[in-house]
């Protein structure tokens, strides 16, 4: 009986040894530097950026369309985001919140939109206060002979409501 007892406990400890595929490498960071030493931008770098109290909003990309137009429709986004964000944040409605807004112009100048929110419901009805109904409300410039007038933005909002004691 003792053997036997001897025999499984032998067996469940050579069981328990770890495989060679349960061992974690050692890892070590590596940089590379590009010559010089400079650190090269951002791939991710907005174009213009505009912040307001309540949050900001950055053009990532415009296609077809001139800077100063793309930078005039961006300013107004992020008015119209302020001035709606205020009104919600005195009536205790506004969340945290992140919206990607893609806006190509039909014929006409009216935006057509691809949108990606941040999850909830109270953000994406922030979101469709604050920037989407103002954005569809807009027009963009014309198309031209180089193509459809596009835009794609990211904007971020808070709430900055002050607790009354």
């Amino acid at each position: 009986m003792k053997r036997l007892a001897a025999a499984a406990l032998l067996v469940a400890s050579a069981a328990c040894t770890p495989s060679p595929r349960d061992v974690v490498p050692e890892t070590e960071d590596r940089r590379v530097v590009p010559d010089g030493g400079a650190t090269p931008p951002p791939e991710d770098a907005y174009v213009y950026v505009v912040r307001r109290p309540h949050g900001a909003v950055g053009l990532a990309e415009a296609r077809h369309i001139k800077d100063e137009d793309a930078r005039a429709f961006i300013d107004k986004v992020a008015d119209d985001l302020e001035r709606c964000a205020t009104a919600l944040d005195a009536q205790h409605l506004l969340v945290d919140g992140a919206v990607r807004i893609v806006a190509v112009a039909g014929p006409r100048g009216t935006p057509a939109l691809n949108v990606k929110l941040a999850p909830g419901a109270a953000v994406a009805q922030n979101a469709l206060l604050c920037l989407i109904a103002p954005i569809r409300a807009g027009t963009l410039p014309a198309a031209n002979d180089s193509g459809q007038p596009a835009l794609a933005l990211e904007a971020s909002w808070h709430a900055n409501q002050i607790k009354s004691p």
